[in-house]
């Protein structure tokens, strides 16, 4: 594995499996909600854009003291947070497991250079945050490398 891939800081797109887009059900209140029982005093705040539509952005503690920005769609469902490494964006998916994916559902990541080259996302599997980390950690390796590929 790249030894770049576990400091390489990174916007990381989580959504439900493909063809079922609507799967967690997912609303802004019931996010800003879920985010507020997380963490109190979290800022959130709906706006919306021509291209974009309607988008919730919110601030959230990472794993390390840090804070990130991110963003929730409900059409399809997917929330994103910006500028994070895959041990930060573990943590955070473990949390949306807990209080935002229905037990029924799945957990599906990319990351913004993946979705650049048209790259597949990838399944997470595995309940704890380790689990989840090396899972992100090896896509983001596998994103970096066909990138190193493709430029040369």
């Amino acid at each position: 594995m790249n030894d770049d891939a576990a400091e390489f800081r990174t916007m990381f797109i989580f959504s439900p499996p493909e063809g079922a887009p609507q799967r967690w059900g997912l609303t802004f209140p019931s996010f800003a909600d879920a985010l507020r029982a997380k963490e109190p005093g979290a800022v959130v705040e709906t706006w919306s854009g021509h291209y974009t539509g309607e988008t919730l952005t919110f601030q959230i503690g990472t794993s390390t003291g840090e804070t990130a920005e991110g963003m929730v769609g409900v059409e399809p469902n997917g929330v994103a947070i910006e500028d994070c490494t895959a041990a930060e964006a573990a943590d955070f998916a473990g949390w949306l497991h807990q209080a935002i994916v229905p037990a029924e559902s799945g957990l599906m990541a990319n990351i913004r250079e993946g979705v650049e080259w048209e790259l597949p996302m990838v399944e997470l599997r595995g309940s704890t945050v380790t689990e989840l980390e090396q899972c992100l950690l090896g896509h983001v390796d596998r994103v970096l490398q066909y990138e190193e590929e493709q430029l040369g």
